[in-house]
């Protein structure tokens, strides 16, 4: 039986020419194993748009009836067609999902899992969908919502933490007790394994640095410790992104060091948040990655190309801070794929400098033309 899961990719468009850079992998069944914990926080979207649900065949699959009489699955509550994607991402943008469950413990995460392998379900993974962008025709899988969040203090500047617990809340929790490392992290509105994913940062801290090990599921069911010594990370970039059988992140531990000043850090970062990003609005965070070597943000470069407010529809680039778009009422995917696009286009005729999405699309895949290799928006 062959799985299908939806994997991460990034952005790369033109003006009403979406191209997308993306790989397709094939999922074996994941196994039940009692050593899955937790399951990643971060979004994993489309697959290679490609790809298509596999038909249903006696060899491949369970039957439709069954499927269909199967909502309450082995204690997990599926929404079948109902839950809006716009209800799990931070822009509020996103259509309905065929299937929807959110799971709590290991147990539910291991039968969420399953129940999509053997219906060939594909399937994505989100926790607070910060960095996400929901297209309007919804997702054709089926949504995990991860709301797993334990933490372990192990010792004193040592925590254990479940991919599914609050980022900011665990930057507010270590700083209280006096350690310092992800002071930062109380300003991040995402959950510990989309920042070990992404290796989430900013004011000159990364996740990476405060990482001592992170637990990962394969694809095959085997869970995995992995030391900081042996994963490489770059900017808002680390080796899960390629890990094609990597499952998901399941828990990280850090080490974090004893400091008197670590409260009084976190307040001036949060301080400076409070002053420099549309804190309150709906966005995504940063749209775009800093590009690399050129001593320019790329919130600089969008604000000197002159698009602080401009708008497409009701997604506008905000006036506070040109890398974070806004959704100013009732936007959708389309109008904020469009101004992304002209953004990038804009940027790259001025300064020549190729802007690339920190934010991940999660599309139908019925908008893919594979001839074409291009996002047909209709």
């Amino acid at each position: 039986m062959r799985c299908y899961r939806a994997t991460p990719t990034l952005l790369s468009f033109r003006i009403m020419s979406f191209k997308l850079n993306q790989k397709t992998f094939s999922r074996s069944q994941v196994n039940q194993k009692p050593s899955l914990s937790f399951l990643s926080n971060h979004c994993y979207p489309l697959q290679n748009a490609s790809t298509r649900i596999p038909r249903r065949t006696a060899s491949n699959c369970i039957s439709q009836k069954r499927e269909d009489e199967t909502e309450n699955w082995t204690n997990l509550n599926f929404i079948r067609g109902k839950k809006l994607l716009s209800e799990l991402c931070t822009w509020g943008i996103g259509g309905p999902c065929n299937y929807f469950v959110q799971v709590s413990d290991q147990t539910l995460l291991a039968s969420a899992i399953r129940y999509c392998c053997e219906r060939c379900i594909p399937f994505i993974i989100v926790g607070n969908g910060s960095n996400c962008l929901f297209d309007d025709s919804g997702f054709e899988g089926c949504v995990i919502l991860n709301r797993i969040d334990f933490l372990e203090r192990i010792e004193p500047g040592v925590y254990r933490v479940g991919s599914g617990y609050q980022f900011n809340r665990l930057g507010v929790q270590c700083t209280n007790e006096g350690f310092s490392g992800l002071e930062f992290a109380s300003g991040i509105p995402g959950t510990v394994g989309g920042a070990a994913y992404m290796n989430a940062g900013a004011n000159g801290q990364e996740t990476a640095d405060a990482i001592d090990t992170v637990e990962i599921v394969t694809v095959d069911g085997r869970h995995q410790i992995l030391y900081r010594s042996d994963l490489a990370f770059g900017y808002r970039m680390s080796p899960f992104q390629a890990m094609q059988d990597l499952a998901a992140i399941v828990a990280v531990t850090f080490c974090l060091l004893p400091s008197a000043s670590a409260k009084e850090r976190q307040q001036a970062y949060l301080k400076k948040r409070r002053l420099s990003q549309p804190v309150g609005e709906r966005t995504a965070g940063s749209v775009f990655r800093n590009p690399p070597g050129m001593g320019i943000s790329a919130g600089e470069l969008i604000e000197k190309a002159g698009l602080k407010g401009f708008r497409v529809g009701s997604a506008e680039v905000s006036k506070v801070h040109a890398n974070f778009f806004i959704n100013t009422g009732s936007s959708n995917s389309r109008e904020m794929l469009e101004l992304i696009g002209l953004v990038k286009a804009k940027v790259k005729k001025k300064f020549g400098i190729q802007l690339q999405e920190e934010i991940q699309y999660v599309g139908p895949f019925c908008k893919y033309s594979r001839d074409k290799d291009k996002l047909e928006i209709c």
